[in-house]
């Protein structure tokens, strides 16, 4: 008898696998996020809103790729006198990892690399200058999605990097929404 339980059990459990797996289709999904950027560089502290827009490909449940491109921070000022201009845009490739504890809760993590541009420029009286960096770095996150509906999942994602070379810490919080194609 206790044979035929676990046997029945272990039937029970394959067969919950089979069913959850032929529910998820791998496939790819739109990316469209928004939220506030920080750059730190020593006492220098820069921040704006930004956006990060692009795609994924989801290989199970579990596992994803994405590509996303966005405008990290924008800050124009001007005064009667001066101007600065400062532009921080960026290539996100990552590997994101889901853990579903629900239906309803999906928390995950991501760590992947992230090229960016920083261009600058101040104009003074009489004076004009202008400088612009590029370089890549590793960036990891944490978040969650809360699913929608059956093609759409909201998102709240919280990425961070740290340069060896400047110790200069960019830190990117965004909400918004993930929908399945």
């Amino acid at each position: 008898m206790k044979k035929m339980n676990l046997l029945s059990a272990l039937l029970l459990c394959v067969g919950c696998i089979t069913v959850s797996a032929q529910e998820f289709k791998p496939g790819y999904y739109g990316i469209a996020v928004a939220g506030p950027t920080t750059e730190t560089l020593g006492s220098v502290k820069l921040g704006g809103n930004g956006y990060q827009i692009g795609g994924g490909y989801e290989f199970n449940k579990n596992a994803a790729l994405e590509v996303t491109y966005g405008n990290a921070i924008k800050i124009q000022t001007a005064t009667s006198a001066s101007s600065v201009n400062y532009n921080l845009t960026s290539l996100f490739v990552n590997g994101v990892f889901r853990f579903p504890v629900s239906e309803s809760f999906v928390p995950l993590v991501s760590f992947g690399r992230v090229s960016g541009t920083e261009s600058i420029s101040v104009t003074g009286t009489g004076t004009a200058s202008s400088a612009s960096a590029t370089g890549a770095r590793t960036i990891y996150g944490a978040g969650f999605e809360i699913p929608l509906e059956a093609r759409t999942s909201f998102r709240l994602h919280t990425q961070s990097t740290t340069s060896r070379t400047n110790y200069a810490t960019i830190k990117t919080t965004t909400a918004g929404l993930i929908f399945k194609f």
